[in-house]
């Protein structure tokens, strides 16, 4: 099976199966093979004390999300973000907390989301469809020409 889908179409179906976008992400659009993210930390509960310092400085990051690689049902995710033309991307790892909150709010498995030291996260897909989807198997997974391209199968 092959799906292409906008990132406003794949985010309607995540609502579809009871998966809300977060709150601290504004909005998502596609532009070539990047995913472009704005997010509002204003919108976080809790965040460590470096960040809640930088949030009061700059509040909203935009992020240019690329899939780097996908293997083993894992997407490793390239990300580059500023904030107020700051280069926040290397403040990512600072943030792994909050993700893996929201994460096990949104009910997903821990250890799903893997914020990486070196500004990329990696997703374990193939867990996450076990969790939402059993019997979806992803096989390649990218961005192009602003959308989103899946190739699996279902069992």
């Amino acid at each position: 099976m092959h799906i292409r889908l906008t990132p406003v179409e794949a985010l309607g179906l995540a609502k579809l199966s009871g998966q809300a976008l977060p709150p601290v992400i504004s909005s998502v659009a596609g532009d070539g093979d990047v995913l472009r993210v704005v997010l509002d930390l204003r919108r976080l509960d809790s965040l460590p004390g470096p960040l809640r310092l930088a949030v009061k400085i700059a509040p909203i990051v935009r992020a240019d999300v690329r899939v780097e690689s996908f293997a083993r049902g894992v997407a490793t995710l390239a990300v580059e973000a500023n904030a107020a033309g700051l280069p926040a991307h290397k403040l990512l790892s600072l943030a792994a907390a909050p993700i893996e909150q929201a994460v096990a709010q949104q009910g997903l498995p821990p250890g799903v989301v893997d914020v990486q030291p070196d500004a990329r996260i990696a997703v374990d897909v193939e867990r996450l469809l076990d969790a939402r989807m059993p019997g979806l198997t992803v096989s390649s997974l990218r961005v192009q020409d602003g959308q989103i391209l899946v190739d699996g199968t279902v069992s």
